[in-house]
């Protein structure tokens, strides 16, 4: 159960809280009103790791809070498994605060139940802070665009680990709520060291950067492609099952041995080694378990002589 704390609500005028996270402010970021319906209702996060990340609030009850089968998922200690719902009145929204440890703040005061307006204040526990914001299209897009350049890799373009961490988690929320498959793939370039060593760190980027571009032409849209760290690269697949994960792995595998890289030297190339895992019926494990699955399995594939799929123990 989650401990019960004294709170201070949030104010505008506070300092940044303990990750030193800036609070951002949307009205600075919103271009000038245009002709278009504001039919976009939005939560967007204004601290902590997701800040700046938009959901638009569906035309049905949603909850908030910690739980993995919540619509809106918050990764906060403060925040209860189910904090609040979130429910459509007329052309708006009422927030319910349902029982709380650490209780639902709007503009400053604790609420049980409140009909939002534009631009409130929202404060879930001690520092989970939103914004309500009615927008049109425009609007909802620049939001989303400013996010985007937030959670993306510098060098590759591919999602950042922080994003990685937090969308694996929401994808297995998702797929506990709807009983669908989600799959991960990790791998990683093998002998990287080597291509360093021989031909300089500005060509290894060059490597990670033509490789990270070609593996993303070939997913689907709706498939989540991150840099995890270093050289090795992780692929979240929503509605993937085992037999699905080793066939994208495997088409992963031929198109990164199949690119030829030109550097100074000459054509460059390059190979992968890949772990598979799948959710299937297991809708319980965690989001570290399916990473502890798929790691294993890619350190198996490079004991097995690398450029190779393991998707089985």
């Amino acid at each position: 159960m989650t401990e019960t704390r004294n709170l201070e609500p949030y104010s505008a005028d506070a300092g940044n809280d303990e990750d030193s996270t800036a609070i951002i402010d949307l009205r600075g970021l919103l271009p000038a009103a245009r002709r278009e319906p504001k039919d976009r209702h939005l939560f967007v996060r204004l601290n902590g790791a997701q800040i700046g990340h938009v959901t638009r609030l569906p035309q049905t009850p949603s909850r908030l809070g910690r739980g993995q089968d919540c619509d809106i998922w918050v990764n906060d200690d403060g925040i209860s498994r189910k904090h609040a719902r979130i429910v459509p009145q007329g052309r708006g929204y009422v927030l319910e605060d349902t029982e709380s440890a650490n209780g639902t703040f709007v503009a400053g005061k604790r609420v049980g139940q409140h009909p939002l307006a534009d631009g409130d204040l929202i404060q879930f526990g001690p520092s989970a802070v939103f914004r309500y914001a009615i927008t049109d299209a425009s609007q909802e897009a620049l939001l989303r665009q400013l996010f985007e350049a937030s959670v993306t890799d510098a060098l590759t373009g591919a999602r950042n680990r922080e994003s990685f961490d937090l969308q694996l988690r929401a994808e297995l929320s998702y797929a506990r709520r709807h009983k669908c498959d989600v799959a991960l793939l990790l791998f990683d370039v093998d002998h990287f060291k080597k291509v360093n060593d021989t031909y300089g760190h500005p060509v290894g980027d060059q490597v990670l950067v033509e490789l990270s571009r070609t593996i993303a032409m070939a997913l689907r849209s709706e498939d989540v492609f991150a840099r995890y760290g270093g050289e090795e690269f992780a692929i979240i697949l929503r509605g993937i099952d085992d037999a699905g994960a080793r066939i994208v792995a495997e088409r992963v595998r031929i198109t990164v041995e199949r690119l030829r890289i030109e550097v100074p030297k000459g054509a460059l190339t390059v190979t992968v080694s890949v772990g598979c895992a799948s959710v299937g019926s297991q809708h319980e494990l965690a989001p570290e378990e399916l990473v502890a699955i798929a790691d294993r399995r890619l350190y198996a594939a490079k004991h097995k002589g690398r450029n190779q799929v393991v998707a089985d123990d």
